[in-house]
């Protein structure tokens, strides 16, 4: 799973108190009708399992739904009940290792797991479709089951569907039929895995071949109106699946590989098994392609087939194993691709994105009160640091034979923590308790202060817990005169000889997760020689800040890295440069970059840079980026409502413009806003539109503004229930509380987090 928001967990929720879990789960079977016209889902799920203890409690988690049967299949005795979150068999009379087929008939019109967007609200689609979104724990609420990662089984569905529907689920497709008015889709998954995993996308989907690997085939899934943005987005993801099979030493090894785009997703992608679900936002027209690109996204969900699907962590503490491979996996295709600085620089913007939660907590603890609290930056990118860090402690060779051994030994099992670095250390015959305790069970990370000293310089290391080794350089003129290490480094300042005219840098190469404090003595030259010296570009990124601006244009002069002379442009705040990189480039994404960094105060020379290029560029991305300046510049009614009608891909002149109008004239914005939410203006303009009306509020005397939020803050509908709560918040009127404290137990935790946020707004 990947997601580019940070959430909070609500402070009220309390956790599940789970039931024992009694039974070894072995297989699970749908069958399911949906209903487009109420939003519901009804069928039977079958649960095959093992018990494991005489006379076993057999728990299945459920959300808010109607049991209408609960049927046993085996020798002993057994009595059910419902409560609000379980389904309970208790069995009399049986064995441990008994083997049981519970059969739970049920209907549901859930508030989570399973979405549904009708065609008005699904834009660039065309039609009506619905999708399931089952980590961490939301399977439970359009059927019962099992829904905890540490119990795998092989699932089968049937999917009963508006005639002329498609429908994706994990697995083989066994068969289609038409009967009568609906569609019934047979999908089957004979290898196990998470619940989490279990997918359903249905709705007028077109599967759109991307090649195969050794037989097995790479598909996308786009819904009609969006099959060319889908195809430009991630076209070639067979080429990844390759990557990633040699380069683990492992397989593909499901049967297929398809990904679905689907509109109002709460996440970026979710990797459910064989069938990855991808938010409908990170596709684009080919127009755009020379400047945009889903490869990340597309990267990151696949490793998960591996890391997750094939190997999954047992419990939301060690979600590192799912989340950190997932993002460490991914700059290797960038290695690939885009050659080793683009590599390096990728991965220091990594090291620097776990910094925060790094400081925060450890990486592995269980005093989250929500599962989501464990997916932050210390799952993602923490996670992909400690590997880059393991590897490069460990050796590529060594490292990379021993990932084959874990998902050998590991495959289709759980792996905590622990397990991984017993893995890891029998195959390389080396000992890694302390990086185990100091990488994985201490919070924050080391921080070297570097300074001078008689004959040379010390180096302390301020953070406790931490007990490292640090590689050093020294630099004169030219050349690196001396490498070293560093052991143990602690409090304790420890003194290296360094020569007149010498620099000390620390861990040259940037490999390890860390802050350094040098003397503020160093000089602009002493910089530039490190700049120049640097192991690779991840030290340079790490340096770029401290070189002077000259030398940033300078360098970029020189034949470097596409990766590297797009992050000098970024700091380089030179209009006159900028503006002949971008009248004289013929790369498109410096082209963007240097446009993205002109000037664009009121009344800047640059207005008709970019009056040109919205005028006439082909490409989208930059059109949007030439507005969104264009009227900043004018900051003037007649380009706001250039831009209200104008239309690009993704909507975003429109969002601008809709925005501007409710800062400067909110009658207008009201006007507007009103409209396309009565409307039902596509999606992206709606949301914008419903957030705009809380800001702008009502007429004096009218409350046509406020009832609307408030019936579409009471609609099922997950993303517009949101927003309104959000906008509500904004408005500011406590007549919203009732309606608003009404949510607070919704079934999906972002509900939860933004009506406790709301609520603690309007009770100031």
């Amino acid at each position: 799973m990947l997601s580019g928001l940070v959430l909070a967990a609500a402070s009220y929720f309390a956790p599940d108190v789970r039931l024992p879990h009694q039974f070894d789960l072995l297989d699970v079977k749908l069958d399911v009708s949906l209903d487009f016209k109420a939003e519901a889902v009804s069928g039977t799920v079958v649960h095959k399992v093992v018990t494991t203890a005489k006379n076993a409690v057999l728990a299945f988690d459920k959300g808010p739904m109607t049991i209408k049967s609960v049927s046993v299949s085996g020798a002993g005795k057994f009595k059910s009940e419902t409560t609000a979150k379980n389904v309970v068999v208790r069995c009399s009379g049986v064995p441990s290792g008994a083997a049981l087929t519970v059969t739970i008939s049920y209907a549901a019109a859930p508030e989570a797991g399973i979405y549904f967007v009708p065609a008005e609200r699904a834009y660039p689609s065309r039609g009506s479709l619905a999708y399931t979104q089952g980590e961490m724990e939301d399977n439970r609420y359009w059927f019962p089951t099992y829904d905890y990662p540490n119990d795998k089984a092989t699932a089968e569905l049937i999917a009963r569907v508006p005639k002329g529907m498609s429908v994706l689920s994990n697995g083989k497709l066994l068969g289609s039929e038409t009967v009568g008015n609906q569609s019934i889709w047979h999908w089957k998954q004979d290898q196990p895995m998470a619940t989490y995993l279990i997918s359903l996308v249905a709705g007028d989907y077109v599967a759109i071949p991307d090649g195969n690997f050794k037989g097995k085939p790479v598909q996308i899934w786009a819904p009609k109106g969006a099959e060319d943005a889908a195809k430009t987005a991630f076209k070639g993801t067979d080429r990844l699946v390759e990557i990633y099979s040699k380069l683990t030493g492992v397989d593909y090894p499901w049967d297929k590989y398809a990904q679905s785009v689907v509109p109002e997703f709460m996440f970026g992608g979710m990797e459910n098994l064989s069938c990855t679900t991808q938010t409908i936002g990170a596709i684009f027209p080919e127009n755009s392609a020379s400047t945009s690109s889903a490869r990340g996204l597309n990267a990151h969900e696949l490793a998960h087939q591996w890391f997750g699907d094939l190997i999954t962590t047992p419990s939301w503490s060690h979600i590192w194993v799912n989340e950190g491979w997932a993002t460490f996996l991914p700059h290797f295709v960038t290695r690939q691709m885009d050659g080793d600085s683009a590599y390096h620089i990728e991965r220091f913007g990594t090291y620097e994105g776990c910094k925060g939660s790094a400081r925060e907590h450890p990486m592995v603890r269980t005093d989250y009160t929500v599962p989501m609290e464990m997916f932050d930056g210390n799952a993602y990118p923490g996670g992909a640091t400690r590997m880059f860090m393991l590897m490069h402690q460990l050796g590529e060779p060594k490292f990379w034979a021993a990932t084959k051994a874990y998902l050998g030994e590991y495959g289709r099992k759980n792996v905590t923590t622990e397990q991984f670095f017993g893995a890891y250390s029998k195959s390389t015959n080396t000992k890694l308790d302390d990086f185990r305790k100091q990488w994985f069970y201490t919070k924050g990370y080391p921080r070297f202060k570097v300074a001078k000293a008689d004959g040379g310089v010390s180096i302390k290391q301020n953070q406790a817990g931490f007990d490292i080794d640090v590689e050093y350089v020294i630099m004169n003129g030219e050349m690196v005169v001396r490498r070293g290490v560093l052991g143990g480094t602690t409090a304790e300042a420890v003194k290296v000889e360094v020569g007149t005219g010498e620099t000390l840098i620390v861990d040259p190469g940037a490999w390890l997760l860390c802050d350094v404090e040098y003397p503020t003595s160093y000089s602009k030259g002493d910089w530039e020689r490190a700049w120049t010296l640097a192991d690779n570009d991840a030290q340079r990124m790490r340096l770029i800040d401290k070189v002077s601006q000259d030398f940033r244009k300078a360098e970029f002069d020189r034949p470097r890295s596409l990766a590297l002379k797009l992050e000098l442009l970024r700091r380089i705040q030179d209009d006159a440069f900028l503006q002949n990189v971008l009248a004289t480039s013929t790369v498109p994404r410096e082209q963007l970059t240097a446009l993205q960094g002109l000037s664009a105060n009121k009344g800047s020379s640059n207005e008709a840079t970019f009056a040109k290029i919205f005028k006439e560029t082909k490409n989208e991305e930059m059109r949007n980026a030439a507005f969104d300046k264009l009227l900043s510049v004018r900051n003037d009614v007649a380009t706001a409502e250039l831009g209200w009608n104008t239309l690009t891909w993704n909507l975003q002149t429109k969002t601008r413009a809709l925005n501007w109008f409710a800062q400067n004239d909110a009658n207008r914005a009201r006007e507007m806003a009103l409209t396309a939410v009565k409307g039902f203006a596509p999606g992206p303009i709606r949301m914008t539109a419903i957030s705009v009306l809380g800001s702008v509020k009502d007429k004096p005397g009218s409350n046509e503004v406020f009832n609307l939020l408030i019936s579409i803050a009471k609609g099922r509908a997950y993303v517009p229930m949101d927003q309104a709560i959000n906008a509500l918040a904004d408005y500011g009127d406590k007549r919203a509380i009732p309606v608003i404290e009404s949510r607070r137990n919704h079934s999906l935790h972002f509900a939860r987090n933004t009506v406790e946020g709301a609520l603690a707004r309007l009770q100031r």
